[in-house]
């Protein structure tokens, strides 16, 4: 009898401590790639190697353009990026700010520098809109999504450094 007591209460232990594990928020990457439509973007962090959303402590607020986002992109204009180290890595760090902003903070920043690695700092511009927070030319759709390594707000547009002049776009 005492032995089943200590299983029985070992696992009233153990079992909420582990789902509580489960759940414990991980990195942007992983939490990314857990929700499903961001596997172009994902794809695109892979391609250039992009250690801030799987390793790095941040923390950062991330920008994610969703799957539908690049599918409004004329393919011509993802081919030339995703086969452009440089291009792919540029538009991934465009999307990638240091510090960790919640929609709220957006319009008071009013633009924020990118970790986008071109000769010039690249800023991205906040606006609201209604109750709506855009970023660019994308409009957040599902914001202050919490990493481990920062903030995840997913937008509806992939937003493009100045490299991008409108012959590669």
């Amino acid at each position: 009898m005492k032995v089943k007591i200590a299983l029985v209460t070992l696992m009233l232990v153990l079992v909420p401590f582990g789902m509580a594990m489960a759940q414990q928020p991980t990195n942007m990457y992983d939490t990314l790639a857990a929700a499903g439509n961001f596997k172009t973007f994902l794809s695109a962090v892979d391609k250039a190697n992009v250690q801030e959303l799987k390793s790095m402590p941040g923390p950062f607020t991330l920008f994610a353009p969703t799957d539908e986002a690049f599918a409004k992109m004329p393919k011509e204009t993802l081919d030339n990026i995703m086969n452009d180290p440089a291009k792919v890595r540029n538009v991934v760090y465009y999307h990638l700010t240091p510090g960790k902003y919640l929609a709220k903070d957006l319009p008071g920043l009013k633009e924020c520098k990118t970790l986008c690695p071109t000769a010039e700092p690249e800023l991205i511009k906040f606006t609201k809109v209604g109750d709506k927070y855009m970023v660019g030319t994308g409009n957040i759709v599902k914001a202050d999504v919490m990493a481990t390594n920062g903030t995840i707000h997913m937008i509806d547009a992939v937003l493009m450094p100045k490299f991008a002049s409108p012959a590669n776009r």
